[in-house]
């Protein structure tokens, strides 16, 4: 894509940034505004915006159109993404709304799977057109199925100003933001600016960085799902420990790109214990969030707005980092951020235990 706008690496990768930071800025307040729409025609509507800002990059000339159809998508996912989790968990039984989290965010996994190398095959072969070309398929796709299968139910509207003033004023809330914060951009720090590192620095062919990114997503799914016990039970102490297994893989990088073994292990560890963390994280958001009235609603979409808000602030310093030193330090900036965010986890969890 770089290359056929005629930007820099750098300048293309702001376009994570600016997709990010529009979904952080739109989700809370148009999840509340449109959360009186029944969810059939609501995310229905979301996905036929996403066709349409799919298209326009698809057609696009030149940047400043891409950047167009890009803010029409982010301005419609963010919404679709705080409506899907709670229109999972609220069309199951309570018992099982760690495992609706778990589908919903597994989709995500299984989109990082299949998406980025099929994405990455499709763009060396055909163009970075053909790819959007085929997101546009794909949401006419999903939309059949949203139109076939979602009922036209209406959950209460939750996300209004007294919820969500509500839950900026939860301690135990705000600290978990905090967290996800900083994993999140320590996550999409690295991620966004992956491919170089491995290429620069491990050293991979293209085709070994298909199959590298295939295991980190691929490790992420297995994860996904195999984290909703451990949720269910103790998410504080199962995200402490992912959280520490997260900040060792992202540290690890460097030194693993010596050998091909080694990088595809650290890889496989990072999307392991990457995958984990968004179910962790929206598990304790819905516990904490559960005591307030109308809180899951509003706090899934400021989870939203601020994971969101965090993958454009790392792909932002990833940015910034790639054009001035390139993508050597990448990791071991990441890999701060992760660390914050394992102290971060075990100072609330200690709290929590002094709170009793």
């Amino acid at each position: 894509m770089a290359a056929g706008l005629n930007v820099s690496l750098g300048v293309a990768g702001y376009l994570v940034t600016i997709f990010a930071f529009m979904v952080a800025l739109t989700a809370a307040p148009l999840t509340g505004l449109l959360g009186h729409i029944n969810r059939k025609a609501l995310m229905s509507g979301l996905l036929a915006a996403c066709f349409a800002g799919n298209l326009i990059t698809w057609l696009a000339s030149d940047y400043l159109v891409v950047f167009v159809g890009r803010i029409l998508v982010a301005a419609a996912i963010g919404v679709f993404w705080s409506t899907a989790v709670v229109t999972a968990v609220h069309l199951v039984a309570s018992r099982n709304a760690v495992r609706a989290t778990s589908v919903v965010f597994g989709g995500v996994s299984l989109a990082t799977v299949l998406g980025v190398p099929a994405g990455t095959m499709l763009g060396d072969f055909y163009g970075w057109r053909a790819v959007f070309a085929a997101l546009c398929l794909l949401c006419l796709g999903v939309f059949t199925l949203i139109v076939w299968s979602v009922p036209a139910v209406r959950i209460a509207r939750s996300a209004r100003r007294g919820a969500i003033s509500a839950v900026f004023k939860n301690g135990a809330l705000l600290a978990i933001f905090g967290i996800t914060a900083l994993v999140v951009s320590g996550n999409f720090l690295a991620y966004t600016y992956v491919t170089p590192f491995l290429e620069q620095v491990a050293g991979q062919s293209s085709g070994q960085i298909s199959v590298l990114l295939l295991v980190y997503g691929a490790a992420g799914v297995i994860t996904n799902f195999a984290v909703g016990p451990f949720a269910a039970r103790a998410p504080r102490t199962s995200l402490g420990i992912v959280a520490a297994l997260f900040t060792a893989s992202l540290a690890s990088l460097n030194a693993a790109a010596a050998s091909h073994g080694a990088i595809f292990t650290a890889i496989a560890l990072w999307g392991a214990a990457y995958g984990a963390l968004p179910v962790l994280l929206q598990t304790l958001v819905f516990k904490e969030a559960s005591r307030l009235e109308g809180g899951a609603d509003a706090a899934t979409s400021v989870n939203v707005s601020v994971f969101n808000a965090a993958i454009g602030l790392g792909s932002l310093i990833g940015g910034v980092l790639i054009n001035l030193t390139g993508p050597r330090p990448i990791p071991y900036v990441a890999a701060v951020f992760a660390l914050a965010g394992l102290l971060a986890t075990i100072a609330t969890r200690a709290n929590k235990a002094r709170a009793g």
